[in-house]
């Protein structure tokens, strides 16, 4: 009786062993598509940088680790761009040999498109030809409205970290699936409203350098608009001249562009930069004011006022002041 417990604690020994070898074979082996950016840390434990990776909660994956590759010890401080196929072993690999190098790409907030492939071009990172043909493709894909294939906006301002092995495709998809994670489709279903938002708040990130004014701003402009007024916007304006002047003369504000908010009432087509998350709000979350102007200070900020009477006075009494 004895002799036939012990046979079978031992077969079902044997069985738990083999499948659940067979288990971890499967799991070290069996591909997964991976899609982000890891950062190994120095400064911190292993298990916290790689707890950003899925697997690493699978036990076959830490045995794997533990046993088969040093605890880890070898896997290289860093940051990895993972957007491919690999099972644990690869993965491994890549972390340890540090392979997958990037560099880092800082996109100023209110910078254009253009601007922004002007950046990557002189990095020497892409073609600029076959960046623009990728982009257009995207049109049907790109849940927002993109009108005329006009991705103006919709490369969000962030640091970004790019493997060196990256090609036009993946940097584009790194830049908009960045702006879509920080503005969820679902979040917004009316598009049209959204897509306007986004022109204000592209206006706003160009013409406030304060945070805390961008609310007050957003709701001069749209006083202006409910009264048919022009938004006068010098933003607008330089956008036509791709922020090439120092300074808007008033001979520039004869320009015949839609963009030109001195001649033509309303917003312009289509965003004039990439704005910020806090521009976005501030859109669509304007003060309570009753300001239909304002003008820079001269140290980051800006006097608003109710008329226009009060406007010009400040500007007279700002310039007698600079002149004493």
């Amino acid at each position: 009786m004895m002799r036939k417990l012990f046979s079978s604690i031992v077969i079902t020994i044997l069985l738990a062993v083999i499948i659940f070898s067979g288990y971890f074979v499967y799991i070290i082996t069996e591909k997964d598509q991976y899609s982000g950016m890891i950062e190994i840390k120095s400064n911190e434990p292993l298990v916290n940088s790689l707890s950003q990776l899925p697997i690493s909660k699978n036990v076959a994956f830490k045995i794997y680790l533990k046993y088969f590759r040093n605890g880890g010890r070898n896997i290289k401080v860093g940051y990895y761009d993972i957007n491919k196929s690999m099972n644990v072993i690869q993965l491994i690999d890549l972390f340890e040999m540090g392979i997958d190098k990037t560099y880092k790409v800082t996109v100023p907030e209110g910078y254009t498109v253009e601007q922004i492939v002007s950046l990557l071009e002189n990095k020497n990172k892409i073609d600029k030809e076959k960046f623009y043909d990728i982009l257009n493709k995207k049109i049907d894909e790109f849940p927002y409205n993109t009108p005329d294939g006009n991705f103006e906006g919709y490369f969000y301002p962030e640091t970004y970290f790019i493997s060196e092995n990256a090609d036009e495709e993946i940097i584009i998809n790194t830049f908009l699936n960045e702006f879509l994670k920080r503005f969820p489709p679902d979040k917004y279903p009316d598009k049209d409203e959204f897509y306007e938002k986004l022109i204000m708040a592209s206006i706003l990130e160009r013409e406030a350098m304060l945070d805390s004014e961008k609310p007050i701003m957003s709701s001069v402009f749209y006083n202006r608009i409910k009264l048919g007024m022009v938004l006068a916007s010098d933003a607008t304006v330089n956008f036509v001249f791709k922020y090439e002047k120092k300074r808007i003369l008033y001979k520039d504000l004869r320009v015949d562009s839609p963009y030109n908010t001195y001649k033509n009432t309303g917003l312009p087509p289509a965003p004039i930069s990439n704005p910020s998350v806090v521009s976005v709000e501030a859109a669509y979350n304007p003060a309570d004011t009753d300001y239909l102007f304002f003008v820079a200070k001269g140290d980051g900020g800006h006097f608003f006022s109710k008329t226009y009477k009060e406007h010009i006075n400040f500007q007279n009494n700002n310039k007698k002041s600079n002149k004493n």
